[in-house]
């Protein structure tokens, strides 16, 4: 930046109008102030021709990581005690460019705290920007001015006064950076509805005194969601124990006398949900730091030295989680207890070992799962940020297998703006028995200001779905 002193009259009659013939000095002090150059990592230059800039997808980080590295005119700190300072500004889709006031404004930085190096980290926080968005960085420099008159007066300057760019309102190709910071799609949270229940009459115990030697248990009741089944006191496991098909209770043996069968299955709208989870023990229970555990239901914590196990869904918030070892019913709070982290973790007081069978008994936070009893299920679900553009879209998948290598059904559900709630429906058919699986698939698609677009998906958790009852054919 040049600056120039004024001219002044150099005789004792200055200023006084036809008093004298003016002399006047036609020379003045001029100088430069050269703004230190730099490179910033973590940012790059706008170029919509084969560059697509830099991008951050963000999950779980917190800041944005810059590093300022001065290259170039760096005397100019220390010759006119130059102090640096930048802000970022965010893009408005709407108007096509970089607006005021700032999404985030650096302190000032004297060159003392960053000469050593020349270079300056700041992790800007992401909380401050308002993703999702497209961020130019412009920086700044307050110094003396450097003629002789103006410095013995003190005058300083803040180059933030002749802010301004060439493009996009703000941008100056020479001088300025910029980053896309996106948030990564929300995964989204499966909700109730008023589907799939029936008419309120709460949960049902009966209790069967069967006869030795039979293994087939036809239920006086109709069954809705997976029941709980006890003989002579003991939990037994589904799909080991026994199996279910319909009100149909096949054992994996036969009763002996005096034997006593106990079913509790759900038959109101609440306890279409009940949900049954076992977890066989057939070898070592894989190990690792929290929050590691994958996909496996049962994981030792060494970060804690627990044992865990996780449920196959998410439980309802606040619900009570029944777990059985081996028959057994634990204590809730003293064998076992729900991680405040994770809702779907389990706790363990005690040790796991090969052969151990796990049995939990819980409400599902969807009661769209397990037993289906209407071919027309409304799945329902939520997303934690709401959508500020109409960039994406979310997909009810069903298949007949949790891989999903092929859709029984898939529909696609637009984003709407600041709406966090979502539902679809399907229709299903099938016998009794039939299995199905469905998940919420969310796909984010973010045009850039160059018109490329960022992608970005997540999937709800599966749930399965076995069908009832035949009495969802029916016309």
């Amino acid at each position: 930046m040049r600056h120039q002193e004024i001219i002044y009259i150099q005789n004792s009659n200055q200023g006084v109008r036809n008093r004298d013939i003016l002399n006047v000095n036609m020379s003045s002090d001029i100088c430069i102030f050269n703004n230190p150059s730099f490179t910033l990592s973590g940012a790059s230059k706008i170029g919509c021709s084969g560059n697509t800039g830099t991008t951050y997808v963000i999950s779980s980080a917190t800041t944005i990581p810059l590093v300022f590295d001065f290259t170039g005119n760096t005397t100019s700190f220390t010759a006119n005690s130059a102090t640096f300072k930048y802000e970022i500004y965010k893009y408005n889709v709407d108007a096509g460019m970089f607006y005021i006031p700032p999404m985030y404004k650096s302190e000032t930085i004297s060159y003392s705290a960053f000469s050593g190096t020349n270079t300056i980290s700041e992790p800007i926080p992401i909380s401050g920007l308002s993703l999702d968005g497209e961020y130019l960085v412009k920086a700044y420099f307050e110094y003396n001015v450097c003629t002789d008159f103006m410095n013995r007066l003190g005058k300083t300057v803040d180059t933030l006064l002749y802010r301004g760019g060439n493009e996009y309102g703000l941008y100056n190709g020479n001088e300025d950076f910029f980053f896309r910071a996106i948030k990564e799609a929300d995964s989204p949270k499966l909700q109730a509805t008023a589907s799939n229940t029936t008419v309120p009459t709460g949960l049902k115990q009966t209790t069967i005194l069967p006869d030795a030697g039979i293994n087939i248990i036809i239920m006086p009741i109709t069954i809705v969601g997976q029941p709980i089944v006890t003989l002579n006191g003991l939990v037994l496991a589904q799909d080991y124990d026994y199996s279910l098909s319909g009100s149909v209770i096949t054992l994996s043996g036969e009763t002996v006398s005096d034997d006593i069968i106990t079913v509790i299955s759900g038959t109101d709208g609440a306890a279409n949900n009940l949900q049954g989870d076992n977890i066989i023990i057939n070898s070592a229970v894989v190990s690792g730091t929290t929050g590691n555990e994958g996909s496996n239901r049962s994981y030792f914590n060494t970060t804690t030295g627990k044992y865990e196990i996780y449920s196959l869904v998410t439980p309802q918030e606040a619900s009570v989680i029944v777990v059985m070892l081996n028959g057994a019913t634990l204590s809730n709070g003293i064998d076992y207890y729900q991680s405040i982290t994770n809702p779907k973790r389990i706790i363990l007081e005690g040790d796991l070992q090969i052969g151990d069978i796990v049995t939990m008994v819980y409400y599902a936070q969807t009661n769209v799962v397990n037993g289906l009893i209407t071919n027309t299920p409304l799945v329902a679900w939520t997303i934690d940020t709401a959508p500020e553009y109409i960039n994406g879209y979310f997909s009810l998948e069903v298949s007949t297998g949790n891989t999903f290598s092929d859709f029984y059904y898939s529909g696609n559900t637009p984003y709407i703006i600041l709406e966090t709630q979502y539902s679809d429906t399907f229709t299903a058919s099938g016998t009794v028995g039939t299995t199905l699986y469905y998940r919420i698939k969310n796909s984010k698609n973010y045009e850039t200001l160059c018109g490329d677009i960022v992608n970005s998906t997540a999937y709800s958790e599966i749930i399965p779905l076995v069908i009832q009852t035949n009495a969802i054919n029916s016309y």
